[in-house]
């Protein structure tokens, strides 16, 4: 553990000298009016991390210096923040623009940190236990929030036309195999989770293989798991390729390279004023498995 944790700080120091030295990068690059924006979110008080969430309100919306410096701040938030969930992750929504003629010695910055966090990251998932991980970065890193080490820098590959911020309160669906599921129902048999009683959960697994078991022949399964409201940016591209629009996550500023400046379609409160209609779920009905998030599904 010694020698991991001895690793760790290593990569850590590498890192930090890797931000340090694109932070530097950008102030020299983004000139005395920086092109960059950014939208403040609420924090979530400790606690609170598990309530529905009916609104978020954007806070204060940065512009220019006051928005590189935000930033450069978030990029480097690795640590929790006093009175706040360590289980709701930091997020600051926005962008900042570079000349087009940076974008060598920019993506060479950005390469620099983002190697030394997917280093960070492999060395922590070397150990198989989730325990271990835990105990190895917090006895190392009091306060480490280690999503956001993890996050990479974007920076967006090609020019961009338009940014259009948004949010994504969306589900996971994934189509679940019978048998492979059966195989894990019986691998967790084995493992009961803390503080539950050895023969209460081999008797709730029984009940879900056997529910597992009896359904017609015809009937898939679907996992189907909700997913937290985030905000996203919808990204077109100047040039026709294809796909002409992507989407990406917005946990922090995105980066561009470019000399004409795209639109911005600003982050807005949530929910939005116009929600546009969806099609109506073809999975339904009471879950199978819910703690799980198992659904019956008839094609």
């Amino acid at each position: 553990m010694f020698t991991l944790a001895a690793e760790l700080r290593h990569i850590m120091e590498q890192l930090e000298s890797a931000l340090a030295d694109f932070s530097q990068t950008l102030r020299q690059q983004v000139g005395s009016s920086p092109i960059a924006g950014c939208y403040c979110l609420p924090e979530t008080p400790t606690g609170k991390e598990h309530e529905p969430l009916e609104s978020i309100v954007i806070t204060r919306q940065l512009n220019g210096k006051e928005a590189l410096e935000a930033t450069l701040a978030a990029f480097s938030r690795w640590h929790l923040k006093a009175d706040c969930s360590a289980k709701a992750s930091f997020r600051l929504p926005g962008f900042i623009v570079l000349p087009a003629s940076t974008r060598p010695l920019i993506t060479s910055r950005v390469e620099a940190v983002n190697r030394q966090k997917q280093a960070f990251r492999a060395l922590v998932q070397q150990l198989d236990d989730k325990d271990k991980k835990f105990t190895l970065v917090h006895d190392t890193f009091p306060g480490l929030i280690t999503l956001q080490v993890y996050r990479q820098l974007a920076l967006l590959p090609y020019a961009a036309s338009r940014l259009g911020f948004t949010w994504a309160n969306k589900q996971i669906i994934q189509k679940v195999d019978k048998n492979k599921l059966v195989e894990q129902l019986m691998q967790s048999r084995l493992s009961p989770p803390p503080l539950v009683n050895e023969h209460t959960w081999q008797q709730c697994i029984d009940r879900e293989i056997y529910d597992v078991k009896r359904l017609p022949a015809h009937t898939e399964l679907r996992l189907r798991r909700p997913v937290k409201t985030h905000p996203m940016v919808n990204v077109r591209w100047q040039e026709p390729l294809s796909p002409r629009q992507q989407q990406f996550k917005a946990h922090l500023p995105l980066l561009l390279c470019q000399d004409e400046l795209p639109a911005i379609t600003p982050l807005c409160n949530y929910p939005p004023t116009k929600v546009r209609q969806r099609r109506a779920a073809r999975i339904g009905g009471e879950p199978l498995i819910p703690r799980l998030h198992i659904y019956p599904f008839e094609p």
